[in-house]
């Protein structure tokens, strides 16, 4: 017989929000590792102490930020969905009847009280730390990459600029640039959008630049001044965009910094190092276990400034080089020179030539083989940024802000490296093994307790396990994976 829904509307409801949300829900896992215990602290110079409204709970629209930025909501549909979802209720600590904060809310905490404030990054750098004390990240090999973002800004939206104030008459070199230098130095002549004169009307969202040649010197984005014309490659149509900058954990793909920065050629170089010495510099900050040893780049990357800079950090650079692959001789000058910049101009070509020949030593080995093949895990964590997360286009307009976006979403993609790590199920007779006890030593009968010692190996999953083989055994040291109970190197 036909079934009809005959319930009504009851006047009053009790209802277990706790109980509303599956066991398994993703929500569960990510808030059973997300820890916030430190944002009042870092927020509490953003608010008076005795003047004004109560606020916003900083943990509350924090959560709700990260909501954003794990669905690839904006802040008004975050709102709507945490209006009616039971899941986001609960993971925000907020009950059925409890009003929503308004999207605005959101927008001027991100983008104008807590910028300064150096939160986002504390949580970037938190979530990294908690990976590491999991077990996660090895920190010993890193990879590089950099990718476009497209600006929220239209093409339309540019227009011809000129500087504010004339060079003086009598100074030859442009302001700005090396040489033609004063006494008393001027300031940098600013930039002004010159406003196109008024034309015939055009249909509304007409292309109305055919014929004008766009470059960044002589044009400018009247939403987004940052925003600076580029394409990836060639062949490829020049957007408004940024450059987001990934420097990652290869064994993880845990993103261990990323940076925005303004569209150029050479941008990828440059940031690429100070992510490096930031990541150096913060070692005991986030925990990482090991010392970069690795890092492992594209061909965007190999020229002999950027080998010698990475050489000087003691890290060993795998990648491709733009001179070739034949070793070169270092060169030689029959004269010396006394002049100091020419001198320091033969340093610098020594120096980049050794670094190359190091470089093309390094690619001969095996370890360059494997290194370049794990190398495209960096391409996965940014296809999984634009995909998933909303970072193919910038959602707020300058840089400043679209770091935050960058910051928030990676700090997601880590959130989720973490709750899947820790979610994992321990393989059938595994043991817990107590905290410092990271050896385990077992002794072999022959080639017929190959199976035993394997089954052995899979108990202590997740450690280092140190075997002593005896005759008949082929089995040699091992080292897995954590959490995994498969046998990761062949037998020898």
């Amino acid at each position: 017989m036909l079934g009809r829904n005959r319930s009504e509307p009851a006047l009053f409801q009790y209802v277990n929000v706790e109980a509303l949300v599956p066991k398994n829900h993703f929500l569960r896992k990510v808030d059973a590792v997300l820890d916030l215990s430190f944002v009042r602290e870092a927020v509490a110079e953003c608010y008076s102490a005795s003047r004004g409204r109560p606020s916003v709970d900083p943990e509350l629209a924090l959560r709700m930020m990260l909501l954003g930025r794990l669905y690839d909501l904006g802040d008004r549909e975050v709102c709507d969905e945490i209006g009616m979802h039971v899941g986001m209720r609960w993971f925000c600590g907020m009950n059925l009847h409890d009003p929503v904060p308004d999207h605005s809310t959101l927008s001027k905490l991100k983008n104008e009280r807590w910028g300064e404030s150096g939160l986002f990054q504390q949580l970037f750098d938190k979530v990294i730390l908690q990976c590491s004390e999991a077990g996660l990240v090895s920190g010993r090999h890193l990879s590089g990459d950099g990718t476009q973002v497209r600006a929220d800004a239209s093409m339309q939206s540019l227009e011809p600029i000129i500087e504010a104030t004339e060079p003086s008459s009598d100074a030859e070199d442009p302001p700005g640039e090396p040489g033609g230098s004063t006494a008393e130095e001027t300031p940098a002549p600013s930039l002004k959008l010159v406003s196109s004169q008024p034309k015939e009307p055009q249909p509304r969202g007409g292309w109305k630049g055919h014929g004008v040649k766009y470059s960044n010197q002589t044009h400018r984005s009247t939403s987004d001044p940052d925003a600076r014309l580029y394409r990836k490659g060639k062949g490829k149509e020049s957007k408004l965009s940024y450059l987001v900058h990934d420097l990652i954990d290869t064994k993880s793909r845990v993103i261990l910094n990323r940076k925005v920065s303004e569209a150029h050629s050479s941008a990828e170089r440059r940031v690429c190092i100070e992510m490096l010495d930031e990541v150096l510099a913060k070692q005991d900050v986030l925990g990482l276990p090991n010392r970069p040893e690795v890092i492992s780049l594209d061909g965007g990357y190999g020229t002999g400034e950027m080998a010698a800079a990475l050489l000087d950090r003691e890290v060993l650079p795998h990648m491709p080089l733009q001179a070739g692959l034949e070793m070169e001789p270092v060169p030689t000058w029959k004269r010396p020179t006394y002049n100091l910049p020419q001198r320091r101009s033969r340093e610098e070509k020594v120096r980049h030539a050794r670094a190359r020949n190091r470089v093309r030593e390094l690619q001969k080995t095996r370890g360059y083989r494997v290194s370049r093949s794990l190398r495209t895990r960096s391409e996965h964590t940014f296809a999984e940024a634009k995909t998933l997360h909303g970072m193919d286009r910038a959602r707020v307009r300058g840089e400043a802000r679209v770091q935050v976006q960058a910051t928030l979403t990676g700090a997601v993609q880590n959130l989720k490296r973490l709750a899947t790590f820790r979610g994992r199920r321990r393989p059938a007779g595994a043991q817990a093994v107590p905290n410092g006890a990271s050896m385990a030593r077992f002794e072999c009968t022959g080639a017929a307790s190959q199976l035993r010692n394997r089954a052995e190996h899979h108990r202590w999953s997740g450690q280092r396990l140190r075997h002593r083989p005896r005759d008949g055994c082929r089995l040699a040291s091992v080292q897995c994976r954590p959490g995994t109970s498969s046998y990761p190197h062949p037998l020898r």
